[in-house]
């Protein structure tokens, strides 16, 4: 495993690579927070690209608690929760992983109430050597569809 740079808060607004995916659900804001925050080990059955997903160690989750995330493919990353500030905001900061290149990496769930629905909104900020950078830029639009696709199953497990 490589370890990255440790990053704060700030470092999803000035990170020098952002991506942001975001789709509207119809559950409500905490629902959808509590299954993208606290209830990790279903991530794999909403959002297709992760195999598995666990925290690190005993409730109560929250700011300072590791977790760890191997995507379908064999990516994996041991990360560190930056922010819980439920129903709203969910963020964490990869602090190793098994892709060189990467420098520093933070992730951001948003959840917001609107008159259309509960809108998700999920931020990636990368530092990374040129090539992988590039990848993450050229993965975008795919990126875009499997989260919305996940999102969508997301909102169909919760109606159930």
């Amino acid at each position: 495993m490589y370890a990255t740079r440790p990053v704060d808060l700030d470092f999803l607004n000035e990170a020098p690579l952002r991506l942001s995916f975001a789709h509207t659900l119809q559950a409500a804001p905490k629902a959808v927070f509590d299954a993208i925050a606290h209830d990790v080990a279903t991530l794999p059955r909403w959002y297709g690209a992760v195999a598995t997903a666990e925290y690190g160690g005993p409730e109560p989750f929250g700011v300072g608690t590791r977790r760890r995330v191997k995507l379908v493919g064999g990516v994996a990353f041991h990360e560190r929760i930056l922010a819980w500030d439920s129903p709203d905001r969910y963020a964490y900061r990869v602090e190793h992983t098994n892709v060189p290149g990467i420098r520093a990496m933070a992730e951001e769930w948003s959840v917001l109430d609107t008159p259309a629905g509960t809108r998700v909104a999920w931020t990636m900020a990368v530092d990374a050597v040129l090539p992988v950078a590039a990848t993450f830029r050229a993965s975008a639009p795919g990126m875009a569809v499997a989260t919305r696709r996940a999102l969508g199953r997301l909102d169909r497990m919760l109606a159930a």
